[in-house]
């Protein structure tokens, strides 16, 4: 397994001469890299949701079709790939959310936006695709009940 260093991508690239030598621990950590700082996460800005989701683009386009080495290998490997899917899908998320609504805070958007009263949509692995889908106001009164 080839290794690039971390300051040539960032913390979540890991280049790979074979991406069946991947080890799902070194996903697991890029990933957790990029999720657990509370700079990216929970003081979520604009540079700082893109910078880290060029990064976990970059990773999955490493090891996101990536197969393992044997049965053993298969369930850490699968583990490792959702969690990366599921940290793209929740940062492409927040970017699309340009406001602060429940418990997505940003930074750069600090107070709610009415015209965002919508779910946000996520489809796709490899380009996910973002779309609104309305909500009922009549919903949130019930639940908030």
């Amino acid at each position: 397994m080839q290794r690039v260093s971390a300051t040539d991508f960032g913390p979540a690239c890991i280049a790979l001469s074979d991406t069946k030598g991947i080890d799902p621990a070194e996903i697991i950590k890029a990933v957790q890299n990029e999720v657990f700082p509370l700079d990216i996460n929970y003081f979520r800005t604009h540079s700082a949701l893109s910078a880290s989701l060029k990064r976990l683009d970059a990773l999955w386009e490493n090891v996101g079709r990536a197969t393992a080495l044997n049965e053993d290998h298969s369930l850490k490997l699968r583990q490792a790939q959702a969690m990366l899917a599921t940290a793209r899908f929740m940062y492409r998320a927040a970017l699309s959310r340009t406001e602060t609504r429940g418990m997505h805070r940003r930074e750069d958007y600090p107070t709610q936006n009415p015209a965002q009263h919508h779910r946000l949509i996520l489809s796709g692995l490899d380009h996910i695709a973002v779309r609104h889908e309305a909500v009922d106001p009549g919903v949130y009164k019930q639940a908030a009940e």
